[in-house]
């Protein structure tokens, strides 16, 4: 034993009475499924836990229990009897203690409802255990939460499911293991582990189910813990005799015959010390124990874990004998008969009590404050049962104990002290000095006013501050429908049914601090099946998740999303087998065709990853996809149609401009490149995950539980970079629309406006449904979630028509040949525009002509269609930019203009007028050949 101080109070750590399975067995000798229950094995030489996969279900599956809430028992409502083919059919949840051994033989299951495990503290003593194991069975197989129990002791184990049936008595009002479950992250206690190192260890807990006195007053004031809640149990702790030392003497069931000088004698006479096993061997015993003698088989253990034990049943009977204290000749003043006390860190005011009200009686235990531990405590009433020796002490009920002697002539009777009264209690002394080595006489003893007996006691619970918070605002959805804190509030017990469950265990008699008050605990539950579903489980629980099915949706999403796919391959493919025939011009410009087709295709790849079952991977994706996508289709068209506008409007003023083709991919692969930082900073930063959405319907499957419909989407922690991203597009979108407008004005060799525009105008539209879908999806109630998942399909659906109208609208022109029916005579093209013009001006009609070698930046009806890009490539040539001939065959009126290859006859007039104002403008050397003049 040992004693702890923890956040100011004292904390008791008990020798447990035993530490683990007591069945022995062997290879020859397996007694285990008889004496335990079917299932159990003989492992390690003892017999195994046999409740390991649910002791719900394997005691449903005996013969005893077969026909209980069964199709045959017609007086069982249709839920008990659905409740009963779901126990047999599966077994509990797991919980963080199973290993993967345990999984592998079917013992347990993962929680698909991915609940927070709750740990529940044990305590020391069998009742609040007994609770304890009550909650985890709730928990672990009628909820499907998984649930430990937190012993308050590196390596101590009390869990319900324990392979080797451990039930290994722990701490008691630890304040700090609430205060570790308030800190830990989410409420999740499994990130204190057990099972290490006593340095190591920190204790977790969620819920204490048995709390008597005010231990953790601190904790509620200092909001680690709620305010605690009534469990609904009466107990009672105080001072108690054995019931034949009442019959021999009446007197000793109350103060009176206790207090006063006049009973000193009696009460040392009466009451004489406990004597361990080793002292009776050493001591008492005249052969040392070594021959049976009627209290001593034979003499403790040689390694010592017998010396300090006052009964062990069959070997020693425990023995009671006078010692100096007892003995009032020698100390007629002084002599003291033996009261049995707590130990440390349990309430007692049995000083107080005896000093102010002149009771002789102490306590010589081996306790700093004179007690003894919960097993010497035990182990002195069995004692006294078995040798029928006088003893009085403290005890409390209900409790195993208690209960055992409950009907004999040994029955742990309750002795009356002076009437409790409120002013008693407010003058009671600290519990926390009880063991404190530098109390003082007065903090010990304190005043006669908090003298008084003992009253009796309304159990109460407690949770930590914020459990029910950490439910509610858990970031996974699956994990906020957890029942947990809601079957701990409505969780409540009875003194008679605490007692009827001690009754059974006690009578069972098999392994008493092992298996019987685990299987006295169950066959409980199994009988009270029906009271604990319809007070404790919370309506629509338990609940199973099932698929939802938005399959036309989902299958509308997938084929579109693969038709522009399919379209987009497809056109890139057409695209290019024309550009090998020969059939585009230079002007048609095919590398920004293909950046166009590449973006189509990324949106598209896009869609199909929204369609698709989410994963972080995917999700991921999508946004990559599409972002880039959209850029990457719509950037190089802005430069495109851009740097058409400018080089329109400079030749209108017969400005030469140079455009450089490589400089304006740089440009449009850079702010693509833009749009992939954005998405590289966004998965670093708020990585898009799969969320799961939820509908809680009224259906129930065959067993009775509630069907949760369950779908996915993706998204991330912030809305902002979904809005930015829509933002984004939309400013793409309006530039692409207001240069779509500007392009009008365009000669149309290189005008297709028209098409861009509708082309912008469709893409608007479907981004404002996208918009629209994300936006209502973002304000669904809590309700209606699932609608979350077809949301995300339709703007999946939403993101491959874009693709596919845009490819329609955009690249149909380049397959299908445009007849202009309107039109007499063809429409005059590139120079030949500008020619008219000029010639117009002139006031004559001149005949145009071109160079020798037909021009490669046009291209015409001849050459398969309208043409879609504009720029020539950078030509680093010898000659002058700019000449003027007249080649001997024409009008001296006319002059021929060459440039970069290309000429085209003017009015002489004109080009004197031209050239005269570009040397008066930049003083440009114009090199003239005439033939003539």
């Amino acid at each position: 034993m040992r004693i702890t101080s923890i956040t100011g109070a004292i904390m008791i750590i008990p020798l447990s009475p035993r530490a683990e399975g007591a069945v022995a067995c062997n290879e020859t000798h397996n007694p285990c499924e008889d004496l335990l229950w079917k299932g159990s094995r003989c492992r390690d030489g003892f017999c195994t836990n046999p409740f390991q996969g649910g002791c719900l279900r394997a005691i449903l599956d005996s013969e005893e229990y077969n026909g209980k809430y069964s199709s045959d028992d017609t007086g069982t409502m249709e839920s008990m009897k659905s409740l009963r083919r779901r126990l047999l059919s599966r077994p509990r949840v797991c919980n963080s203690e199973d290993g993967s051994d345990v999984v592998e033989q079917g013992l347990c299951v993962e929680s698909e409802n991915e609940y927070t495990e709750v740990r529940i503290y044990s305590q020391d003593w069998d009742s609040s255990m007994l609770m304890a194991w009550i909650m985890q069975i709730m928990y672990s197989e009628l909820l499907g939460v998984p649930s430990t129990i937190e012993s308050g002791v590196a390596n101590k184990n009390a869990n319900f499911y324990d392979e080797s049936n451990r039930m290994e008595y722990g701490s008691s009002y630890d304040a700090s293991a609430i205060e570790n479950a308030l800190n830990a992250k989410g409420g999740d206690c499994t990130m204190y582990k057990n099972g290490v190192d006593e340095q190591e260890y920190a204790p977790c807990a969620h819920l204490v189910m048995e709390i008597w006195f005010d231990g953790y007053d601190r904790s509620v004031e200092s909001g680690a813990a709620e305010a605690l809640k009534l469990v609904g149990m009466v107990a009672f702790q105080g001072w108690h005799i054995t019931k034949f030392s009442i019959k021999r003497d009446p007197s000793l069931s109350n103060h009176f015959g206790l207090s006063g000088e006049e009973n000193r004698r009696k009460l040392a006479e009466t009451f004489k010390r406990p004597t361990t096993w080793r002292d009776y061997c050493t001591l008492v015993s005249t052969k040392n124990c070594s021959v049976y003698d009627g209290v001593a088989k034979r003499a403790p253990a040689e390694d010592g874990s017998e010396d300090n034990k006052y009964f062990s049943s069959g070997l020693y009977t425990g023995y009671f004998r006078v010692t100096e204290k007892n003995d009032c000749d020698a100390n007629p003043t002084t002599c003291t008969g033996h009261v049995l006390d707590y130990p440390c860190g349990w309430t007692s005011y049995i000083k107080q009590q005896t000093w102010h009200n002149k009771i002789a009686l102490e306590s010589d235990g081996n306790e700093t404050n004179g007690g003894y531990t919960y097993g010497e405590l035990v182990d002195i009433w069995y004692a006294a049962n078995a040798t029928k020796s006088d003893v009085i002490g403290l005890w409390f009920s209900p409790d195993a104990t208690f209960s055992t002697f409950a009907r004999s002539d040994s029955a742990l009777t309750q002795v009356l002290l002076p009437t409790t009264s409120q002013e008693c209690l407010d003058n009671r002394v600290d519990m926390a000095k009880r063991c404190d080595p530098d109390a003082t006489e007065i903090d010990l003893y304190g005043d006669s006013k908090g003298a008084c007996g003992e009253n009796h006691v309304t159990t109460r619970k407690m949770a930590v501050e914020n459990m029910q918070s950490n439910i509610n605002t858990h970031a996974n959805p699956k994990s906020r429908m957890s029942p947990a804190y809601d079957v701990y509030e409505a969780f409540s017990f009875t003194s008679v049914e605490i007692n009827d469950i001690m009754g059974d265990w006690i009578s069972r008699g098999v392994d008493k601090y092992g298996f019987d008050l685990r299987l006295a605990t169950c066959k409980w539950m199994t009988e009270n099946l029906d009271h604990i579903m319809k007070s404790f489980v919370p309506p629509s629980h338990p609940r199973i998740l099932v698929p939802s099915n938005n399959s036309a949706l989902t299958i509308a999403a997938f084929v579109f999303s693969a038709i522009a796919i399919l379209l987009t391959i497809g056109t890139m493919g057409g695209i290019l087998f024309k550009h090998q025939k020969g059939s585009f011009g230079r002007a048609t410009q095919i590398e920004f065709l293909l950046l166009l087709l590449a973006g189509l295709f990324m949106v598209s790849v896009g869609s199909l990853l929204l369609a698709i079952e989410p994963s972080t991977g995917t999700c991921v994706g999508s946004i990559w996809m599409i972002n880039v996508g959209y850029t990457t289709q719509l950037v190089p068209t802005l430069i495109r149609v851009s740097t058409i506008i400018k080089i329109v409007k400079d030749s209108m003023k017969m400005k030469i401009v140079m455009v450089d083709k490589k400089k304006m991919f740089r440009r449009s692969i850079g702010i693509s490149g833009l749009a992939a930082i954005y998405c590289l900073f966004w998965t670093i930063f708020d990585t898009p995950h799969s969320e799961n959405s939820l509908e809680v319907t009224g259906d129930q499957n065959e067993f009775g539980e509630t069907i949760v419909k369950l779908s996915h989407y993706c998204d991330s922690d912030s809305d902002v970079w979904f809005y930015a991203s829509f933002t984004y597009q939309a400013i793409l979108l309006l530039c692409a629309s207001a240069l779509a407008y500007e392009m009008r004005q365009v000669p149309n060799s290189v005008n297709d406006s028209k098409h861009l525009a509708i082309m912008i105008y469709s893409s608007f539209f479907f981004l404002a449904l996208r918009f629209v879908m994300y936006v209502v999806s973002e304000t669904l109630s809590d309700d209606s979630q699932l609608m979350r998942a077809p949301l995300q399909n339709a703007r999946s659906l939403f993101c491959s028509l874009d693709t596919v109208a845009n490819i329609l609208i955009f690249f149909s022109r380049f397959f299908v040949k445009e007849i202009d029916t309107t039109a007499k005579k063809p429409v005059n093209r590139g120079s030949d525009f500008f020619a008219d013009n000029i010639a117009r001006r002139g006031g004559g009609l001149t005949t145009m002509s071109r160079s020798k070698e037909p021009s490669e930046g046009v291209n015409s009806a001849a050459t398969g269609g309208p043409p879609a890009t504009f720029a020539e490539d950078e030509k680093v040539e010898e000659k002058e930019d700019f000449t003027m001939e007249d080649d001997g065959h024409m009008s001296k009126s006319t002059v021929r203009i060459r440039m970069k290859g290309r000429s085209i006859n003017m009015p002489k007039w004109v080009v004197e007028e031209m050239v005269e104002k570009l040397v008066a403008e930049y003083g440009s050397e114009i090199n003239t050949d005439e033939s003539d003049d």
